[in-house]
Formats: structure tokens, sequence, C-alpha cells
């Protein structure tokens, strides 16, 4: 194999793309952690839903827009129904008791869609460009350009709204101390639901982009991403919008690389552990956590 300049560039774009599609992912999950301190594997089947609703929304109505509201819309329904119905009722349970409840959803919302849907992979092809771009070497897709855009956008609006907005105060102080917070008059249930709202609308999007960006989605696409995501924000540090972004971009560029360099040693999954492992045994706590 021969290493040029043109080479790493490549590998670069493939490593932010892949970034993008961990940081669309790992963002509502985060957001999730940092309020209730749940690890929401069901998250994952949130955002296979987003993918299946923005499929039949296009089919539909054929405009990408109206399919990306729904895809939202959709994922951010069933969000709020395994909030209110399955986690509020566990907070003063043992941690592990939602996990597992989470995870068992999971496993029920994939195969709910496999069973409505069909258990096999469909197309997911739209009217937008399928130009590929070339400059010194280096080629990038319009599904590439268009992803990257709207996951490093949507980062952006995420953080303004945590960092410069009412919700983003509340929810800085349901993160401190929910009990303390509920006690200062502040609307806890109302302020969990924006942010589950919020979180799950993401998912959703998330679903409808690696579904344009790979040209299908399938029932199962959520399973790869179920741990990926938590990798994510391990590394970035629990309930970190920042360390989800930076979380995303190490993992993706490092993926691309690692598989460029050693795909005949290892499945290609498996880089995300190593550069977890690698991490976590300098920075336990993550990137942007903090040490207990």
């Amino acid at each position: 194999m021969e290493i040029t300049a043109a080479f790493l560039a490549q590998e670069l774009i493939t490593g932010l793309t892949l970034g993008a599609v961990y940081i669309a992912i790992a963002l509502g999950l985060t957001i999730v952690y940092g309020i209730l301190e749940i690890l929401h594997i069901a998250h994952a089947g949130v955002y296979v839903v987003g993918a299946y609703v923005g499929l039949v929304s296009y089919v539909a109505t054929h405009s990408v827009l109206l399919a990306f509201l729904a895809a939202a819309a959709g994922s951010a329904l069933v969000g709020v129904v395994i909030e209110r119905l399955f986690y509020l009722p566990m907070l003063d349970k043992p941690r592990h008791i939602p996990l597992m409840i989470s995870i068992a959803l999971f496993i029920l919302i994939e195969e709910m869609v496999a069973n409505t849907a069909g258990h096999y992979p469909k197309a997911f092809q739209t009217s937008l460009p399928s130009s590929v771009y070339s400059c010194c070497g280096v080629l990038i897709s319009f599904q590439q350009i268009l992803l990257m855009a709207l996951v490093y956008a949507l980062s952006l609006a995420i953080w303004l709204i945590f960092e410069k907005t009412r919700l983003g105060l509340a929810s800085k102080a349901l993160i401190q101390d929910l009990e303390v917070a509920e006690a200062m008059g502040i609307e806890t249930n109302k302020i969990v639901d924006l942010n589950f709202i919020l979180g799950s609308a993401l998912a959703g999007i998330a679903g409808m982009l690696v579904g344009i960006y790979y040209g299908k989605i399938s029932p199962h696409m959520g399973d790869v991403v179920a741990y990926e995501s938590l990798v994510v924000i391990v590394l970035g540090g629990f309930g970190s919008i920042v360390g989800a972004v930076v979380g995303g971009l190490i993992l993706g560029v490092a993926e691309a690389f690692l598989a460029a360099f050693f795909s005949n040693i290892l499945p290609r999954d498996a880089f995300a552990f190593i550069v977890m492992i690698v991490l976590l045994i300098f920075r336990p706590q993550g990137l942007f956590g903090r040490a207990e």
C-alpha cells in the first residue's frame, strides 16, 4: 500500500464522515444520560424507528424536508413514551433495572419494526444529487457533504441550546441535582420531556441521514449503533455535548485509519473498542468528564 498525501486525505474524509454518523447518534444519547443518568440503549431502537418513518414519509411525499420532520416527530413520540412509561417510574430503583428495561425495549422495537416492515434491508433512494467531486485525487460525495454539514450544524445548535437558553440552564440544574431543582420550582417533568423530545428527534434524524448515506435501511441497523454510540459518550465523558462531538470525531477518524492499515487483522467494528480502551487507560473519566 502506497501512502500518499491523497491517500491520507481520503481516509480523513472517510473518518470525518464516520465521525458525523457517530455524533448524530451519540448526541441524543448524551442528552438523555445527562438528565436521568440512564444508559438509554433503547435510543438505538428510536434511531431505527426514525429511519423507517423517514422512508415511509419520503415515499408518500417525495419531500426530503418533510421526511426529516416526520422522522424527528415519530422518534420524539417514541422517546417520550419510553421515558414516561418505563424510565420515570424507575428513577428510585437501582441503575441496573432501567438499563435492563432499556435493553429489552431496544430488542422489542427492532423486532416490531422487522415484523411490520420486513426482515430484509430496504433501499433508501432520494432525489438528492448523487454527485462525486474530485480535488487533487481526493473524492467526496454530495451525501458525505450533506451528512457532515447537517450533523455539525445540529451539534452547534444543540450546544447553543444548552449553553444559552433557559432550557439549557434548567437542564443543567437537573443534572446537578434533580430533587433540589424541583424544590427550587423547576418543572422537572417538563424539562425531562423536552430533553427526551430533543434527544429522540436527533436519533430519528440520524437514522434517516444514515439511510440516505448508505442508500438502505434495515430493522437491525441499530445493533452496531447501540455499542458504538456508547463508546462515543464514554470517550467524550458521560453527559458532555462537546465530549460527544469530539469523541465521535476521534472514533471516526481513528477507525478509518486503523481499518485502512489493519483491516486484514481485525474486523472494522473492533477498532472502536481498541480506541476506547487506549484512551480510558490514560483518562478513565473520558475527555470532558469529571473524575468522581
